[in-house]
């Protein structure tokens, strides 16, 4: 919006330049011949400025829409009557800047109604907006911030994603020798591009273009973090750092990326320096405390060396709360360490104080979803992920998560439903496949998942050629080659079986595993009854048996479940018999719990 001052600066140069238009008292002088010619157009522009000077003061005064309705019919009689070209531009300028204003008064009943959920006055307003927004930018095309506000319009609900990318591109090219305003353009615009190279693109820019743009950082740093580009995350929050000592949310997105790289040493390295110098600074201590916790999950560690990590984050997480007790992330931070422990009573109880502070939050929403489920109350755990879900339908690590509590709620069916989607929009997404041929095992579609458990695997095997498997696809890629091992081996259907491909399939998970667990050498044995070795098979499945007594004496296997079953397996090849399994889960046919609330991410 043209500014007040700014205006009355720039009439008072115009007035100042414009010649008298009448003769000083003992100057006039006789007409010309010449000048008689030109009276008539004169006549015309001495009309359109009185219609411009009037249009001028009343746009100094101008307070409601009726008045810059007003301005913006002088302005537009008064070119019309006939301006020199000087002027006439500068009418223009007015009715550009009135029409902009007279757009704000719009702009600001828009979050009114969409609050009521009138969609009637939105669409009325958005109309109202725009059409005086146009007409500024026909008045004065430099006008970037009415470009600007074009664009916000289309972007929302029922607008045009593609007019709105146009409008800020012409913004963007106006706001070059702005380079602050410029800056949170390139940000808008990052929102709205479809791919993630297209987004980091436009929020580098918006750095380049304002160095000292917090949100520009921030947002760039964030968005490495999620497509996890650690080291320029690194890199882009300490340079952020150099700028604003005391930025929290570079701090943290430093430690996360140095984590995401291994590096839980250096980021609890850099945390004990900031708290050196602000040690009554409670956020430090948190994101210390989920530095130390993430630490003690790291690859190798000792089992003495993630005791004290974890007794480091405890403290850490203690005099965070210490110093603020609202502190609702450090109260999920201890929640969760105190959940990995196995301490469910007083994780339940942090958990639910940070949702008293913070309702909202869906990492407190996530922990008392997985409380439920450790108690075995799946209803509850249901009941909190589909809120989740609701809240954020796209993303896939929780609907991965509600699939899992329906199936351990004995809902496989639901579980299978919400998985299709999944893959439906992501076919190489190996963990849905792997999670939906669990479920269809479970209901009896033995060839449905098998063709799961073929496609995950495949997928996790190119992951592996490239060099680019990590941790968790290496745990996941074991347990698939086991269960397709288990069903080619196991199943009662005679044209799914396969003994010799679940032989190498088993073979291939106990190297994996270097054969230390119980329930793949039993599938290994169960491979050998299929093709007739049960020399092996009675090999293999004794040592399951030995093994999985051996994990309950060390509290590895609180039931004895599974040792009931492996002793009946070793039954059965004592006797020469293949084991034949079919999996069959009587689906939960209660009323899901209803949510407990809602939650705005």
């Amino acid at each position: 919006m043209v500014s007040r001052i700014g205006y009355l600066a720039a009439v008072l140069s115009v007035i100042v330049s414009l010649p008298c238009l009448s003769p000083l008292p003992g100057q006039e002088t006789a007409v010309a011949p010449a000048q008689v010619a030109t009276q008539e157009p004169q006549v015309a522009e001495d009309a359109g400025q009185t219609k411009l000077d009037e249009a001028t003061a009343l746009k100094i005064s101008a307070s409601s829409p009726a008045d810059l309705a007003k301005v913006i019919e002088l302005c537009e009689a008064a070119i019309e009557a006939g301006l020199d070209e000087g002027t006439a531009q500068l009418a223009r300028q007015l009715l550009a800047a009135s029409a902009f204003q007279r757009s704000q008064f719009a702009i600001q009943g828009i979050p009114a109604a969409a609050a009521a959920n009138n969609a009637s006055a939105l669409r009325n307003l958005r109309r109202k907006a725009m059409d005086d927004l146009k007409k500024a930018v026909e008045s004065n095309p430099n006008m970037a911030e009415a470009y600007v506000q074009m664009a916000k319009l289309e972007a929302l609900p029922g607008g045009d994603r593609g007019d709105s990318m146009t409008y800020l591109n012409k913004a963007i090219e106006l706001l070059k020798d702005k380079p602050v305003d410029q800056s949170d353009a390139y940000i808008m615009r990052a929102q709205l591009q479809e791919d993630i190279e297209g987004r980091l693109k436009d929020l580098r820019s918006a750095v380049k273009a304002n160095s000292t743009n917090s949100d520009a950082w921030q947002a760039l740093i964030v968005m490495q973090l999620q497509v996890g580009k650690f080291q320029e995350a690194v890199d882009d929050a300490k340079k952020l750092l150099e700028k604003e000592e005391g930025n929290v949310i570079a701090l943290q997105a430093a430690i996360e990326a140095l984590l995401g790289l291994k590096k839980a040493d250096e980021a609890i390295d850099l945390l004990t320096s900031r708290i050196e110098k602000e040690p009554k600074n409670g956020a430090y201590h948190r994101v210390r405390g989920l530095a130390y916790r993430q630490k003690s999950d790291s690859e190798g560690i000792s089992e003495k060396d993630a005791k004290v990590a974890n007794e480091l984050a405890l403290a850490d997480f203690n005099k965070a709360l210490e110093l603020d007790p609202r502190d609702a992330e450090a109260m999920i931070g201890r929640g969760t360490l105190y959940y990995l422990l196995g301490e469910v009573e007083k994780a339940n109880r942090d958990i639910s104080d940070s949702l008293l502070i913070e309702p909202n939050s869906y990492k407190g929403v996530w922990m008392r979803s997985a409380i439920a489920a450790q108690e075995g109350r799946f209803g509850d755990a249901v009941s909190d992920m589909e809120m989740l879900v609701r809240a954020n339908p796209t993303e896939v690590r929780w609907i991965e998560q509600l699939a899992k509590y329906y199936q351990l709620d004995k809902r496989p069916r639901l579980a299978i439903q919400l998985l299709d989607r999944v893959v439906e929009a992501d076919k190489d997404n190996w963990r849905a496949l792997h999670q939906r041929g669990d479920a269809r095992l479970s209901v009896s579609l033995h060839g449905d998942a098998v063709t799961d458990y073929e496609a995950a695997i495949r997928i996790l095997e190119e992951q592996r050629a490239a060099g680019i498997m990590d941790e968790e696809s290496a745990r996941d890629y074991e347990g698939l080659l086991n269960n397709l091992a288990w069903v080619l081996a196991t199943s009662p259907k005679d044209e799914l079986r396969n003994g010799q491909r679940s032989v190498e399939l088993g073979l291939k998970a106990c190297e994996a595993t270097e054969y230390k667990k119980s329930h793949i050498l039993s599938t290994l044995g169960a491979g050998y009854a299929e093709v007739g070795d049960f020399e092996n098979a009675r090999k293999w499945s004794a040592k399951a048996v030995e093994l999985a007594k051996e994990e309950i004496e060390n509290g590895l296997e609180k039931e004895s479940v599974q040792l009931e079953q492996l002793e009946k397996e070793l039954d059965s090849y004592k006797s020469e018999k293949p084991w034949r399994e079919e999996q069959t889960t009587d689906e939960n046919e209660k009323p899901l719990v209803a949510p407990s609330g809602t939650i705005d991410t």
